[in-house]
């Protein structure tokens, strides 16, 4: 599965539903969380992506153009930061102490989360163990990198 791309994220939305019991156990979640893909080395142009998640799953994925007002918030970083992260998560059968989405969106380190407003900034910190736990599903998902 070629990363990113509708179908990549889409087959993450699969690994959460095959995991349904963790994420009913982690609570429900409102969101619309924006994915940013910053191309680098070659790329042609950004990637972004809307996930909207409603109740104890990730309801549907799009490609969309302008992510900033489409989402709640955007988590953005560089393709090779997205790689890093998903290849780690992959090979440690989830992320290590510098590769959870908490860590990454620190200060000084390479991905930022924005939103529109304080309220909708607030979602991604309220809902961050669903987020990660779906992106930890990355780890059943044959992933495909090139540029």
């Amino acid at each position: 599965m070629k990363f990113p791309t509708v179908e990549w994220f889409e087959a993450l939305e699969t690994q959460a539903e095959n995991n349904s019991d963790t994420f009913r156990r982690l609570g429900f979640c409102d969101a619309l969380v924006g994915v940013k893909v910053v191309a680098e080395n070659g790329q042609k142009r950004d990637r972004s992506f809307l996930l909207t998640f409603d109740g104890y799953s990730c309801k549907s994925v799009q490609e969309v153009d302008n992510i900033e007002q489409a989402a709640d918030f955007v988590m953005e970083a560089s393709y090779g930061t997205w790689q890093e992260m998903i290849e780690n998560i992959t090979a440690n059968g989830g992320p290590d102490l510098t590769h959870t989405l908490n860590y990454l969106v620190m200060p000084g380190v390479p991905m930022k989360v924005t939103s529109q407003d304080q309220l909708k900034d607030d979602v991604f910190s309220r809902f961050i163990s669903t987020f990660q736990e779906f992106f930890d599903g990355a780890q059943h998902v044959e992933t495909e990198f090139s540029a």
